[in-house]
C-alpha cells in the first residue's frame, strides 16, 4: 500500500502516533508515549498490538531486524560489538516511496537499545531516541515500527543509545523514487564505517586525562584550509564490512553508468572521496535532489549521503579512495571492468581538481517557503578540550544537567513557523549537525532561493552555518551533534513545539 504526504499527516494525528497531543509534556513523561511493543515472531500475536495501526489487520513486518552482541575483530583490535542480523554494517532495508514501513525490532542483547530511523520524516514517537521519542527497547523485547515512506532517496539506521552505533548497530535504509528522473546500468550502496580502538568508555576516560592528542603527519584536509582536528585516531575504515586487507570490489561492463550511494555511517568520520581518474556528478544529498554538479572529489561530513552517478568509460581498474580528514589513513575499494583483474591502489591518496562539499550545491528546484522566517534562533557550538565536555547554548543533555535555566534546554518552535537556526562554532572541531524529522535548507551558499536541502550540515570549525526549515511536523525532536564522542557527552538540544494548529490547518 502506498501512500501520499497528506495520509501521513492524517495517520500520524489519527493514531496517536504525531506528537500534537503531548507536544507539552517531556522527558520520560513523553517518551511513556511510545509505540507498541510486539511479542517476537515466534509468539503468536493477538489483542491490539497486533492490528496494524491502519486498521487493516495483522500487520506483518516486512524486516526483522535481530540486533545480538557478537565479538568483532578488524584493523588489529577486539572489540564487543552489537550487530544487527551478524554483521557489520547489518541488515539492509529496501522499500519504495509511499510504501509502509514494517520494521520489527528483536532485542536479543543483554542491554537496552533504541533504532532511530536517520533522515525519515515520520511522526515523533516512531523516531527512536531515548528520553525524547520512546523508551529504549528492553533486553529480551521487540519493538514493532509502522509509518508512511513519504520521501525518496539514501538513507541509514542506527541505535542511538549510548555507543552502540559506533559499534556496529546500523545499516543501510534506502528507498526507491516512484519517478526516477536519471538512467544507469548499476545502483550500489557504499556504506562506510569506522572501526574504534577500544570500548567507549575506555576512550571517553582517555578524552578527559588530558593527555596530549597524537600528531599526525601528512593528514589529509580540505582545500583551503589550514588544518582540520579530530578526537580519536580510528583503527580503521571499512566500506562495506570490507577492510583495507580484503577490500569492496564491484565488476562492471564497458561503458556502465553507476548510481553510487555514498552513505558515511561513521561515529566521527569525515571523508573526501574520489574514485581515481573519474569524476562524479553529484546528483542527490541526504535523499534530496541537487542540480548535478560535476566534481572530482566529495567531501562528506559524518551522517551524510551524497549520491552520485559516474560513467566507466572503458576497460580498466578503478580504485575508490575515502580519505580521512584530519588523519592520515583512508579506506580503499576497487570498480573494474568484467575483462580486466582488479587491482587496488593501496598507496596515498592524491587529489585534484574539483571538490565538492555542501557550499557547493543548489537544490533542483527553489527550495524557499515564500516568506521570511517567522523565528530566528542561535545556537552556540563550543566545548572544552581538556575537561571533554561538549555543549550547544551552554548546556548539556540530557535536561537534568542543563542547570536552572529551561530556555538553555530546549529550542522551541510553534507548528506553522519558518524557523532559522544560526550555529555558531566557537571551537576548534568541525561538527556534523543534524536535525531529526525534517529537511532544512542550508542558507548563504550561492542563492537562497535555490538552497540546498538536506538533514545533516557540516559546521566547520569557528564558522557559522544558518539553516532554515518549516515547523510542520509537531513532537519533540534531537538536534544534536553526529560525532559520536561529542553526543555521548552531551552536545544536543532538543527542538521542542510548543503550540499545534488543528489538523485541518495542517491539511
Amino acid at each position: 500500500m502506498r501512500l501520499s504526504r497528506r495520509d501521513f499527516v492524517k495517520i500520524g494525528a489519527g493514531s496517536g502516533l504525531a506528537a500534537g497531543s503531548a507536544a507539552f509534556v517531556s522527558g520520560a513523561a513523553y517518551a511513556q508515549q511510545s509505540t507498541p511493543v510486539l511479542p517476537p515472531p515466534s509468539v503468536k500475536a493477538e489483542g491490539p498490538c497486533a492490528k496494524s495501526l491502519l486498521g487493516e489487520g495483522v500487520a506483518k513486518p516486512d524486516f526483522t531486524l535481530d540486533v545480538d552482541e557478537k565479538p568483532y575483530k578488524a584493523y588489529g583490535v577486539d572489540l564487543k560489538a552489537q550487530l544487527v542480523g551478524g554483521s557489520w554494517p547489518g541488515t539492509p532495508i529496501r522499500y519504495t516511496e509511499g510504501d509502509m514501513f514494517r520494521v520489527l525490532i528483536n532485542n536479543r542483547m543483554k542491554e537496552p537499545t533504541c533504532i532511530h530511523w536517520h533522515g525519515l520524516l515520520l511522526p515523533s514517537l516512531m523516531d527512536g531516541v531515548p528520553e525524547i521519542s520512546q523508551l529504549p527497547i528492553l533486553p529480551g523485547t521487540s519493538q514493532y515500527y509502522e509509518f508512511p515512506l513519504v520521501q525518496s532517496g539514501s538513507y541509514y539506521y542506527h541505535s542511538h543509545l549510548g555507543f552502540q552505533e559506533q559499534y556496529g548497530l546500523l545499516g543501510s535504509l534506502i528507498i526507491d523514487a516512484l519517478d526516477n528522473p536519471y538512467s544507469y546500468d548499476e545502483d550500489e550502496v557504499l556504506m562506510f564505517c569506522d572501526i574504534p580502538p577500544a570500548e567507549g568508555p575506555e576512550i571517553i576516560k582517555d578524552l578527559r586525562s588530558g593527555s596530549k592528542r597524537p600528531e599526525i603527519n601528512e593528514a589529509y584536509e580540505p582545500p583551503n584550509t589550514k588544518g582540520f582536528d579530530i578526537d580519536v585516531r580510528n583503527a580503521g575504515i571499512t566500506l562495506n564490512g570490507k577492510s583495507n586487507d580484503d577490500p569492496w570490489i564491484l565488476s562492471v561492463k564497458k561503458g556502465a553508468r553507476l548510481r553510487l550511494r555514498l552513505i558515511n555511517a561513521t561515529g566521527s568520520t569525515f571523508f573526501r572521496v574520489q574514485l581515481a581518474g573519474l569524476k562524479f556528478t553529484i546528483i542527490e544529498v541526504d535523499g534530496n535532489r541537487v542540480k548535478p554538479f560535476e566534481a572530482d572529489s566529495v567531501i562528506i561530513p559524518t551522517a551524510a549521503r551524497y549520491d552520485v552517478l559516474v560513467d566507466i568509460p572503458q576497460g580498466g581498474s578503478y580504485t575508490l579512495h575515502a580519505a580521512v580528514l584530519g588523519d592520515d589513513i583512508q579506506c580503499i575499494g576497487v570498480i573494474h571492468t568484467d575483462d580486466v583483474a582488479p587491482v587496488a591502489n593501496k598507496g596515498r591518496a592524491e587529489f585534484k581538481g574539483v571538490t565538492a562539499d555542501f557550499r557547493s550545491l543548489r537544490s533542483f528546484k527553489e527550495s524557499d517557503f515564500g516568506r521570511k522566517a517567522d523565528r530566528m534562533l542561535d545556537v552556540l557550538l563550543s566545548g572544552n578540550m581538556k575537561s571533554y565536555e561538549w555543549e550547544m547554548n551552554e548546556h548539556y543533555w540530557p535536561a537534568e544537567y542543563a542547570g536552572p535555566d529551561p530556555l538553555k534546554t530546549y529550542l522551541d518552535v510553534e507548528y506553522g513557523e519558518v524557523v532559522q537556526l544560526r550555529m555558531i562554532n566557537r571551537s576548534r572541531m568541525s561538527h556534523p549537525m543534524h536535525l531529526h524529522g525534517h529537511t532544512f535548507r542550508v542558507l548563504g551558499t550561492k542563492d537562497d532561493r535555490f538552497a540546498p536541502v538536506m538533514d545533516t550540515v557540516w559546521v566547520p570549525a569557528g564558522e557559522t552555518v544558518t539553516i532554515e526549515f518549516l515547523a510542520n511536523n509537531p513532537g519533540m525532536w534531537a538536534f544534536h551533534c553526529h560525532n559520536i564522542w561529542h553526543l555521548a557527552v552531551g552536545m544536543m538540544q532538543p527542538v521542542r513545539y510548543v503550540t499545534t494548529r488543528p489538523l485541518r490547518d495542517a491539511e
